[in-house]
């Protein structure tokens, strides 16, 4: 019988809360109205909740002897091959938001995924599938298949003999993350230029628009500072111990993904939990037509 400290204890309740979260989420954008950028929110949510599930079997499983343990069964090796399945379309996703709402807050157009959406999802899973057939190809050849464990999931690839797997997670990421911040950044200017106006022109379908684009702002905040909690680590710790404390803490950060996005998309009628002004209830496209200030 496995024995869990309080941390592991901590990180497994975490993460299950947060799946059962991603799940109700799910469903609820599934039910819910066609809206922008709803599909490619659907596609991040199923990206988070597949990252976190797959670190979740070997922690249970092993518990406190996680890294003495790990290869006792391929469990631990299955677990990163699937994580590694699920980040780029995490981060990749999370950058299409940040352009699709920045593109909307410039033009006032609010096409641009019905546009888009076939060109950009195949070419983010296609780039998923090709990096993940190239690096099982080349860590079938390393021990535990290039997997170094850490003490609480098997997501820490083992950077000193997979350089490879390194740079073409940090690189990547960090252009990624620089980018988001920069078109996050400009949002916000917009957005706050569009809030004050919204102050001399209250009404409840302006209410929605701006509360359903600053939902998705600040899902792009929350976003840029998880890949940088998560990215630094990586960069500070390469070819080290990855038992760093730093290292634990981006794992919780990670494990929290479903409850951020949840205070921020949990509702459809009412407004965000820790956003009271924000409705999240799209604006139909009678509605757009009909009225031609856009608060997108």
């Amino acid at each position: 019988m496995p024995k869990y400290s309080p941390i592991i204890i901590f990180y497994i309740i975490l993460q299950l809360i947060s799946l059962l979260l991603l799940t109700i989420l799910i469903f609820l954008l599934f039910k819910s109205k066609s809206h922008f950028a709803k599909w490619t929110l659907f596609q991040l949510f199923i990206s988070a909740f597949g990252n976190g599930f797959s670190a979740l079997p070997p922690i249970i499983m092993y518990g406190n002897e996680l890294v003495d343990r790990a290869f006792d069964s391929p469990l631990c090796i299955i677990s990163n091959k699937i994580s590694n399945n699920t980040i780029y379309p995490l981060e990749l996703f999370s950058l299409v938001i940040t352009f699709y709402l920045w593109h909307v807050l410039v033009t006032h157009r609010l096409d641009i995924e019905k546009k888009c959406f076939w060109y950009v999802s195949g070419a983010i899973w296609l780039y998923t599938i090709i990096f993940n057939i190239i690096e099982i190809s080349r860590s079938s050849k390393q021990k535990n298949w290039g997997v170094k464990v850490s003490p609480l999931n098997c997501k820490a690839t083992d950077w000193s003999i997979n350089l490879v797997s390194f740079y073409a997670y940090v690189i990547p990421t960090s252009m990624i993350t620089f980018i988001v911040a920069i078109m996050t950044c400009h949002s916000s200017v917009i957005l706050y230029r569009r809030w004050k106006n919204f102050n001399n022109n209250m009404n409840r379908t302006t209410a929605i628009r701006l509360g359903h684009a600053v939902r998705l702002q600040i899902c792009c905040v929350t976003i840029t500072a998880m890949f940088s909690l998560n990215l630094i680590p990586r960069i500070v710790f390469f070819n080290k111990n990855v038992d760093s404390p730093i290292i634990t803490f981006g794992s919780f950060t990670i494990a929290s993904a479903g409850i951020i996005l949840f205070l921020i998309f949990g509702t459809n009628t009412r407004a965000a939990i820790f956003l009271p002004f924000c409705y999240y209830v799209p604006p139909d496209k009678q509605r757009i037509q009909e009225e031609p200030i856009c608060i997108l």
